[in-house]
């Protein structure tokens, strides 16, 4: 998986939940577009640097292109200067995953990006058109966190049910809503969220 040449390898963090954090978020045709997504993106920016000054150390990530992609793009990016960050890719099932992407219209490239990227990758059994396996990912997400970086809307969605999953399971949240009611463009620790322990 990737390695920095230019850094050394620091000594790696105890695997624990106290220093793991997941994310969950909408897919891309859920996000908004243009300069709110810019916005948006600053803002999930954001909130991961302060979970890593904060000692979050493993990030983990479902592999679905939207908010887990973009997330683990930065974490790729500050990995680079603070090499005990590391990313975990927890993959729904080992067949046929990449025709869901594409049947769906997801970016493989990103699909790609984040399966070569990360420094472990977890494969769940299974395939993509097996009943429940998104469900069954969305909870090894949670159950292998102390918090939850999510950013999701109401209304029904798999991103929502995974963020109240992690606070029924007492989890540190930080749910980001990709909305803007006024329209007006925040900076980021302004933009509207809830959040508890991060």
């Amino acid at each position: 998986m990737a390695q920095n040449p230019l850094y050394p390898q620091a000594a790696p963090e105890p695997e624990t939940r106290e220093n793991a954090l997941c994310f969950s978020g909408h897919r891309p045709e859920r996000l908004p577009q243009g300069a709110v997504l810019a916005g948006l993106l600053d803002t999930l920016h954001y909130y991961i640097c302060a979970a890593v000054e904060q000692g979050y150390t493993r990030f983990y990530t479902g592999l679905a292109d939207g908010i887990d992609y973009y997330a683990a793009d930065i974490l790729f990016g500050l990995r680079v200067h603070d090499p005990r960050i590391r990313v975990i890719g927890i993959q729904p099932c080992r067949f046929g995953y990449d025709k869901f992407f594409h049947s769906r219209g997801y970016s493989v490239t990103h699909l790609r990006l984040m399966q070569e990227n990360v420094d472990e990758l977890i494969v769940l059994p299974g395939s993509a058109f097996d009943r429940g396996i998104f469900q069954r990912r969305n909870r090894a997400l949670v159950d292998h966190s102390s918090a939850i970086i999510a950013v999701c809307s109401e209304g029904r969605s798999g991103s929502l049910q995974t963020y109240h999953y992690a606070q029924q399971q007492g989890l540190s949240f930080c749910r980001i809503f990709p909305e803007l009611p006024d329209g007006q463009i925040p900076s980021p620790e302004l933009w509207p969220v809830e959040r508890c322990g991060i």
